[in-house]
């Protein structure tokens, strides 16, 4: 799950209130490049099991993403994400001089106001929105600051064999994040999963809203031949956007209580 620490529309605690409602048992909040989302529920007398994580964007690939899970302090891994943080906002800034130079000037000021953690392409387009420019955050990516768009401005990312030493030096479980997304053919995925494993992957995140009705099989077989971790979620940022409500791939993840007590002991390893 997202929380506003990166681009998703609600705060940890409200992510824990909206997953209790939910009836889930556990969650983890896997803020992109970011650990301080999960941070602020350090401590704190929460209702369900919450595992703290993190979701790093990868230059690899268009939509390569890896989450990684863990209860440490992972110094190395968490200076790496405040150094990535810090790229994104040098990332924002260059898009909003861009968008002026297109006739769309924004306040900068106000944004980060509204933003609790670094300042994303959603955080953008919601002001963009606001602002009159566009008539929805899908124009807004569409239009301008999507790939490849005229105010697009690419990101710094770590590589997947950068983004796996990491993890598994600072004790963190690294989980493929949503691999249909990757939109490749399962011969290349499998090959890519071997190098992966080979390189410190523990797990595949099966169970996502991009993977429907066959493709959960299809996924969840070659984890299990591999001898992967079986992790699945919602991806959920904010209510009916186009990833998935809390608590919707549980329906169809017939092994779940077993999968994730599979994971929670990896990460207490």
């Amino acid at each position: 799950m997202h929380s506003t620490f990166s681009d998703g529309a609600s705060t940890p605690m409200q992510l824990v209130r909206l997953a209790q409602q939910a009836g889930v048992d556990v969650m983890a909040i896997t803020d992109h490049d970011t650990f301080d989302g999960s941070d602020t529920l350090r401590g704190q007398s929460l209702p369900l099991h919450v595992i703290p994580g993190v979701e790093l964007s990868l230059r690899d690939m268009p939509h390569l993403h890896l989450l990684g899970y863990g209860m440490g302090e992972a110094q190395t891994l968490r200076s790496a994400t405040k150094q990535l943080a810090d790229q994104r906002e040098h990332r924002a800034e260059k898009m909003l001089t861009r968008l002026a130079e297109h006739g769309m000037p924004l306040d900068a000021e106000k944004i980060h106001q509204r933003v609790k953690g670094t300042v994303g392409r959603p955080h953008i387009a919601a002001a963009m929105v606001e602002a009159g420019y566009v008539s929805s955050i899908h124009e807004a990516f569409a239009r301008y600051i999507g790939d490849d768009c005229p105010c697009y401005v690419a990101s710094e990312r770590f590589s997947m064999s950068e983004a796996l030493r990491m993890m598994r030096d600072n004790g963190f479980v690294p989980v493929l994040a949503h691999p249909m997304s990757l939109e490749i053919e399962e011969t290349h995925l499998q090959s890519l999963l071997r190098l992966w494993q080979q390189k410190g992957l523990m797990g595949i995140e099966v169970f996502h809203p991009s993977a429907m009705g066959g493709e959960y099989m299809a996924l969840e077989r070659i984890a299990r031949r591999r001898g992967l971790l079986v992790t699945g979620g919602s991806d959920f940022h904010r209510a009916n956007d186009s990833h998935g409500a809390i608590g919707s791939t549980a329906v169809l993840w017939r092994h779940a209580k077993e999968d994730v007590y599979q994971l929670l002991e990896a990460v207490k390893a």
